[in-house]
């Protein structure tokens, strides 16, 4: 039943009129089909397909076809022409290749860097122009069993037929990949995987004759070699590791995301944080200057500092009302944790 639902559910999405209403229907995901592990009934489906519909055309507009090495998909996500796509499809820094934008306009571009560690890509339109784009998604806002949807090119460019959509759910997230249950084919390789709000969640990667064996790279993964591919580097795996390796820095909050940061549900007792008087219900919204876009992002701020290291916070005072910056020196992280009992053999 589950299976016949996936499929009256793609057949119904196939074939969107580009003039479908392009409202972004938010409040529509606090419908309790969403939450359920399978939809139970046509009008289950109805919900899907209108969610979808609200936020389509702007996601086939920004979604390119790639001519370089080989045919692949890609999308823009910046006004000046900022393409995300596999690394495998943008090829070497500094080649030219052609993005074919949906009505087959045919555009000079030119890749970027690429990540060997996660398969990321980054090209840039190089006519200049303003070009349609999608956002892309917070880092940490993508689950298990979460609706997605997946557009491309799949077996190259083709006018009459369009952009070809596929929805299904996540099936497994990582730190660089997404699995999912969504169907792709040769030259869908560097599309876009959206959230049910139509943001750019991964970026199709590894494409499997087995349709719960796709992989998708994650944003967590592009926005952690961003700076590095813009600059048109090529990223290994060991550079993208050591990247990310902790110095130790630690402020003793536990939070939850937040529209403008990550919000504080705990502190630690006598951490650097209580010793600062942050509490509760406030909102951190910048790092030494450098706004928090994710859980991830908050992360890997405060973890590019070690114990006796300052880092300035801006903080939304939930209680107090208006924003104060606090200096803290950050502590140990070992100081903190609770002791570990001795194991004895045998109990």
């Amino acid at each position: 039943m589950q299976g016949l639902l996936h499929i009256l559910l793609t057949v119904l999405l196939i074939g969107f009129s580009a003039g479908a209403d392009t409202r972004l229907a938010k409040d529509a995901l606090d419908h309790p089909v969403f939450s359920k592990p399978a939809p139970e009934s046509p009008e289950d489906l109805l919900v899907i397909q209108k969610q979808v519909r609200s936020v389509l055309k702007s996601a086939k507009e920004a979604t390119v076809c790639i001519l370089g090495n080989g045919s692949g998909s890609g999308v823009i996500v910046s006004e000046d022409g900022l393409v995300l796509t596999a690394g495998h499809v943008s090829g070497e820094p500094g080649t030219k290749v052609h993005v074919i934008m949906p009505d087959g306009t045919k555009l000079e571009a030119e890749s970027l860097g690429r990540s060997a560690a996660a398969d990321s890509g980054l090209i840039r339109i190089t006519e200049k122009d303003k070009h349609p784009f999608v956002k892309i998604a917070p880092a940490a806002t993508l689950f298990r069993g979460d609706w997605i949807f997946s557009i491309g090119h799949p077996g190259g460019f083709d006018k009459e037929r369009g952009i070809v959509l596929r929805v299904g759910r996540v099936i497994h997230r990582s730190t660089n990949t997404i699995q999912s249950d969504c169907k792709l084919i040769g030259g869908d390789s560097g599309g876009p995987l959206f959230d049910m709000l139509g943001r750019v969640v991964g970026i199709h990667s590894r494409v499997s004759k087995k349709v719960e064996q796709n992989f998708h790279v994650t944003v967590r993964a592009f926005k952690r070699d961003w700076d590095r591919m813009l600059a048109g580097e090529i990223v290994t795996i060991d550079d993208s590791y050591a990247k990310i390796q902790r110095k130790g820095g630690f402020l003793g909050v536990k939070r939850i995301p937040h529209s403008k940061g990550v919000q504080i549900t705990g502190v630690v007792k006598n951490s650097p944080a209580a010793q600062s008087k942050l509490r509760a219900g406030d909102v951190i919204s910048h790092i030494d200057g450098k706004k928090i876009e994710s859980l991830n992002s908050f992360r890997t701020l405060i973890n590019q500092h070690g114990p006796g290291e300052k880092v300035l916070l801006d903080i939304l005072k939930r209680w107090e009302g208006g924003t104060k910056q606090v200096e803290v020196v950050l502590g140990n992280r070992n100081d903190f944790l609770p002791a570990r009992k001795p194991t004895i053999p045998g109990k």
